[in-house]
């Protein structure tokens, strides 16, 4: 980087570049956990629904000069001044696979011909995005104005009430009868009873407290001046910290999210019979 960029609140188009370049070798090194979504289920639309009423589609990433990473807008606008075309403001999702999905706010260059093209370079190297356009938003919007990117957990755990209803019909009468006696004495039905002893999954959890902690901690992000190097403020960093611990504890749970996945799979359309899951104090730790 030039010593002549300004470090702290790049303003030009050439000085937002150099941060970008700095900034997308950076991003390369970190690794992401979310990536564009491999195919398109009925929850992508769902949550899709809540950004934008237009229709999602799958927009090609090329590689482009003019491109700006962390700069969308800008680079897309340059792209304007040289090639012609337009720039369409919307939402990227993201997808956390089997854990959740994120709404980015985004633009991406259309072309004189009419057709989107993503010239905003990606770190893990997709070669496509899942753009929602969003017309609410006219050419000339400042970006820096954006709304906030939004979440959607897309991790369910399954229904303990087919499974314990399943245990029921599977029980001898000498069980069924030693565990109604049980039941009973603790003031309840049977199926209470046994829906009582069942683990809580703890995914959803951190998934949500995730989510809740990214939105606070962008919202704090927001409210310090500058859109270059920023001096975080103790609420930032405390927040950091909250959600790096989540980050790493969801992707501690991801052979339990993956599994998850599978069994999915295998439950559509077919009859299984179902183990009951110890989701132990120390589970997490113990998956990876």
């Amino acid at each position: 980087m030039s010593m002549g960029a300004n470090l702290s609140d790049p303003r030009t188009y050439e000085e937002k570049k150099q941060h970008s370049d700095f900034q997308l070798r950076h991003a390369r090194t970190e690794g992401a956990s979310e990536t564009t979504p491999p195919k398109i289920t009925a929850s992508h639309v769902e949550f899709a629904k809540t950004l934008s009423p237009t229709d999602l589609a799958r927009v090609a990433v090329i590689a482009d000069q003019y491109g700006l990473y962390g700069w969308c807008s800008d680079g897309v606008l340059e792209k304007m001044k040289h090639d012609g075309g337009s720039i369409v403001f919307g939402w990227t999702l993201w997808e956390w696979p089997g854990a959740m999905l994120t709404g980015e706010f985004h633009s991406v260059w259309r072309s004189p011909d009419g057709d989107l093209f993503d010239i905003t370079p990606k770190p893990q190297g997709e070669t496509d995005i899942v753009f929602v356009p969003d017309l609410t938003y006219p050419a000339d919007f400042d970006f820096d104005k954006r709304p906030r990117n939004r979440r959607f957990r897309l991790y369910q755990p399954i229904d303990p009430v087919p499974v314990v209803e399943q245990h029921i019909a599977r029980m001898k009468p000498s069980q069924l009868g030693y565990e109604n006696k049980r039941a009973a004495k603790a003031g309840k039905s049977l199926q209470e009873w046994l829906l009582d002893k069942q683990p809580v999954d703890p995914i959803p959890g951190i998934i949500d407290d995730l989510i809740s902690a990214t939105a606070r901690r962008e919202e704090a992000l927001d409210s310090i001046p500058g859109t270059g190097f920023i001096r975080p403020t103790p609420e930032l960093l405390k927040l950091q910290d909250e959600c790096k611990r989540l980050l790493q504890a969801l992707r501690d749970a991801g052979p339990q999210i993956r599994r998850r996945q599978e069994l999915r799979q295998e439950l559509r359309g077919i009859t299984v019979t179902v183990h009951f899951v110890n989701y132990g104090d120390s589970a997490l730790f113990e998956l990876r």
